[in-house]
């Protein structure tokens, strides 16, 4: 029999799908932990074609490595200690530090730092210590630990815990979503923060939430020039790599159009030709340079009850009561985004044209847009609530079809997917209701509609904005 509370990276497809509405944000991310392992267990294969690729399965592999994501801690490398590698060859000790060693690995997948400029005391490494990753984490830990690089030791320090509780530290700052996907457990207390993911109409490529451990195109695909970037890559080994991340690419343009099909701002939809489709085609460069920044698309919502202390047990959740109208949600990033998609030729002083233009002469940084002017706030809150709709949508279909109700086992893989689930739901809720207030404070004033026109229902036909794909 399955095991409740086994890790969600050992789940197959059909389990995610019954736990998690799909492209969800929870969902996305055991995904692409979950792909990263399978990429690196390929690249072994094809490294070692007859030693790994035929005494290690690809199970045995992923328990390998459930074990060191979970499990591992991060030290750092000092100057004066020696590498593993050191004793087996002819270098003197003060020629090949660990350090040194750590800095000759091409990967940075295993917590590498691969920056030479960067001082010692920030080049980390992987340490597997048996006792200490016994700990559960905990936003408000009551023992702490650091790592002694005179003895080489870990040493862990109390902070007055009563008899019956157990050990807590701290991991460092994770999102439920993040904790589960990588440890494979939620506090389940509301003390640690709630994020969800706003592309809801195209799949992020580049940082999937990993950071440089694992992307389904090449680092640096979309930060650098690229034929700079091709001419270091060997087509030989990267062609059907390279292959991959231009169709994903051509993909990802296509559904970017589904945000500027609601033409808000205007009575009738925006054709090509024009002052208006020039704003049009600039938003849509823009939005290009936004699609793959990952933190502009993400949402966060503070921890239910940030003042939660571990209890004696799974079960003894301690904390202080509901603070559902002191929530401080962030959601600057995703506001100026739907500003940029509100825009009108007449907004910022009737400069929206010259100002976007202008910003696109600037290195490769998404834009960042600040308040200005009601009617084009009125229209952002729109597209705010828009886009929290399009979010909700995924996980109200998944309640018609497997129900609503707190499953009977704390902590078993179903309660803690309904604890998820109703978090992020609950983010999307907030924001969307935040949004639409916003909108009855800023509604038009009577006797002028002029700006504040939204489509509230349906959208302009995809068909007008594909020319849009030949002029970039």
């Amino acid at each position: 029999p399955l095991n409740p509370h086994d890790h969600p990276l050992t789940w197959d497809q059909s389990t995610l799908k019954s736990l998690f509405p799909e492209y969800t944000h929870t969902y996305d991310l055991i995904q692409h932990y979950r792909q990263m392992i399978q990429s690196e267990y390929e690249a072994l294969k094809l490294k070692s074609p007859n030693e790994f690729s035929n005494n290690v399965e690809f199970t045995d592999y992923l328990a390998m490595r459930i074990n060191v994501l979970s499990r591992a801690f991060g030290v750092s490398a000092s100057d004066n200690e020696s590498g593993a590698q050191w004793s087996a060859i002819n270098t003197p000790k003060d020629q090949f530090s660990l350090k040194t060693e750590m800095r000759s690995y091409i990967t940075s997948n295993f917590g590498v730092s691969l920056d030479d400029s960067r001082q010692s005391e920030d080049v980390k490494l992987r340490s597997m210590c048996p006792l200490l990753d016994m700990y559960n984490s905990h936003p408000n830990p009551n023992a702490s630990w650091r790592y002694d690089s005179r003895t080489s030791s870990y040493v862990v320090h109390s902070k007055g815990i009563k008899q019956g509780y157990p050990v807590v530290v701290s991991y460092g700052k994770y999102t439920e979503g993040h904790l589960f996907a990588k440890y494979g457990y939620v506090n389940g207390d509301g003390s640690s923060p709630t994020e969800v993911n706003l592309a809801v109409f195209h799949r992020i490529l580049g940082d999937v939430g990993l950071g440089q451990q694992y992307s389904q195109v090449p680092i640096g695909w979309f930060a650098r020039d690229h034929k700079r970037f091709l001419e270091g890559v060997d087509n030989t080994d990267m062609s059907g790599t390279i292959h991959a991340a231009v169709k994903a690419t051509q993909i990802q343009r296509e559904l970017l159009l589904r945000y500027l099909v609601f033409d808000d701002g205007y009575e009738d939809c925006v054709e090509a030709g024009g002052t208006d489709w020039e704003l049009k085609l600039l938003k849509f460069q823009h939005l290009l340079r936004l699609a793959n920044s990952r933190e502009d698309w993400i949402v966060r919502l503070p921890a239910k009850h940030p003042d939660a202390r571990p209890g004696p047990n799974l079960l003894a959740i301690n904390s202080e009561g509901d603070i559902e109208n002191a929530v401080g949600i962030d959601a600057k990033r995703i506001l100026s985004i739907c500003r940029l998609l509100s825009l009108t030729a007449d907004d910022l002083d009737g400069n929206a044209i010259e100002f976007l233009s202008g910003k696109l002469n600037t290195p490769l940084k998404p834009i960042k847009l600040k308040r200005h002017g009601d009617a084009l706030e009125y229209r952002a809150m729109m597209c705010v609530a828009r886009l929290s709709t399009a979010g909700l949508n995924p996980y109200e279909e998944f309640v018609k079809k497997h129900g609503i109700e707190e499953p009977n086992q704390f902590g078993s893989r179903e309660w803690t997917a309904w604890y998820i689930r109703k978090g992020e739901v609950r983010v999307l809720q907030i924001l969307r209701r935040t949004a639409m207030q916003q909108m009855e404070e800023l509604k038009k004033p009577s006797g002028s509609s002029k700006g504040f026109i939204v489509r509230e229902t349906g959208a302009c036909p995809v068909e007008k904005s594909t020319p849009l794909l030949d002029q970039l």
